[in-house]
């Protein structure tokens, strides 16, 4: 390093201490802080320069509601041999800038390990946003990792691996759409590994108020597998993504419990085309659910890279809206004989007299295209119409009209 490179950094050094010292921010050592993003800022620690645990006291003007650790490459303990977060818990919402969600994000340097355990993120209940990035998770996510933040607006985990998952690994964790700006009530696995193709039953159970599940281009062992029971707790998800997963197919029923659904992702996975497997046609044709990026068959060789749609009214046969109950099909809707005539027949007389007054209206209407000439004037009502001709003169008119006109 040159003198005048050496005598920048001192100045810059000097220039940003001076900063802290006007402003007021405190912090541990091996933290910055940072309002370029906006006010309050984020404080930045580095895990190879900081000591554990993060004091809550340490930090002051502003309080830590935006707080990222990066270049991590070890544990964040829960207690020993030292918690990883101490006094968090004397953080009031009241102190919250709401212009802003109370945010930690946690990101590993390449190919760093991170190890949490139940009890790391300890006193961090005011915390509306967690996201991990990029960080080999070597031991998992163990059962009730993520308890103690309560409820959260978002959780993401995008990058790196997961080693193993639990049934109780979300346990204790709330996802739903906090007062804040942006919201979104989302869970988000994306862009990592797993160890396996599957997650255990019931992984999903305790997000019931999430609105968005997010599992995209998940490396897994094999095809990625979806048990039918996978969802069966999320009935408020108005968003499903599970784009670039080599899924091959959809077990029957795996959305059955969610009325809610109305935006599902299958881009980019590789559909096995059978008449079983497609089901799923029937099932967001019934719900009103958008589909983006469609379903592409990747076999049979005949219907490679061609839409679902294709194969399945070629070969499949089309479901009876009725399934053999006597009715009538209007817009893939069954209306059975009985809910046709039902009602000691009222439905009946109400369809003939509809009929009656149908065809009547027709025969109006071609009389009047026949003899244009003989009409000389028309007059409608709400309650029917009357006609009047123009052959005969006024005095022979007026006599053939009755006293009391009643419209029919």
């Amino acid at each position: 390093m040159t003198m005048v490179s050496k005598i920048r950094t001192t100045l810059l050094f000097v220039l940003l201490s001076l900063c802290e010292y006007i402003s007021g921010q405190s912090f541990p050592s091996g933290c910055s802080y940072s309002s370029a993003t906006g006010t309050p800022g984020i404080f930045t620690c580095d895990f190879a320069s900081v000591t554990l645990p993060l004091t809550f006291s340490t930090f002051s003007s502003p309080y830590p509601q935006r707080l990222v650790i990066n270049n991590i490459d070890g544990q964040l303990p829960a207690s020993s041999p030292s918690a990883s977060f101490s006094g968090f818990s004397s953080m009031s919402t009241a102190n919250l800038d709401t212009n802003y969600p109370a945010s930690l994000e946690v990101k590993c340097t390449t190919n760093g390990n991170l190890v949490l355990f139940a009890g790391t993120f300890s006193g961090l209940s005011y915390m509306q946003e967690l996201k991990i990035t990029n960080c080999i998770m070597s031991g998992g996510l163990p059962n009730n990792v993520f308890s103690d933040f309560g409820d959260l607006d978002s959780l993401i985990i995008d990058g790196g691996s997961i080693s193993s998952l639990n049934a109780d690994s979300l346990s204790g964790l709330n996802i739903t759409k906090l007062s804040i700006p942006n919201a979104m009530g989302m869970f988000a696995m994306t862009n990592l590994a797993l160890s396996t193709n599957t997650f255990p039953s019931g992984f999903f159970y305790p997000l019931s108020k999430v609105k968005s599940i997010v599992l995209d281009n998940l490396a897994t062992s094999s095809a990625l597998s979806l048990p039918a029971d996978t969802f069966t707790q999320n009935t408020m998800m108005e968003t499903l993504s599970l784009s670039h997963n080599s899924l091959t197919s959809l077990p029957n029923n795996v959305l059955s419990t969610l009325g809610a659904l109305n935006y599902l992702n299958l881009t980019g996975n590789n559909w096995e085309c059978t008449c079983d497997n497609l089901w799923i046609l029937t099932t967001i044709s019934t719900k009103a659910i958008d589909v983006v990026g469609g379903i592409v068959c990747s076999s049979p060789s005949d219907y490679e890279d061609k839409r679902a749609t294709t194969y399945y009214y070629n070969v499949c046969p089309q479901d009876d809206a009725c399934q053999g109950t006597p009715g009538v099909v209007l817009g893939g809707e069954c209306i059975t004989y009985p809910m046709l005539f039902g009602d000691g027949g009222a439905n009946l007389v109400i369809l003939i007299l509809s009929c009656v007054i149908l065809i009547s209206v027709l025969k109006t209407k071609k009389k009047v295209k026949e003899h244009p000439r003989e009409v000389t004037s028309i007059n409608i009502s709400t309650r029917g119409y009357r006609f009047t001709r123009g052959k005969k003169d006024a005095a022979a008119r007026a006599k053939e009209q009755p006293s009391d006109l009643r419209w029919i």
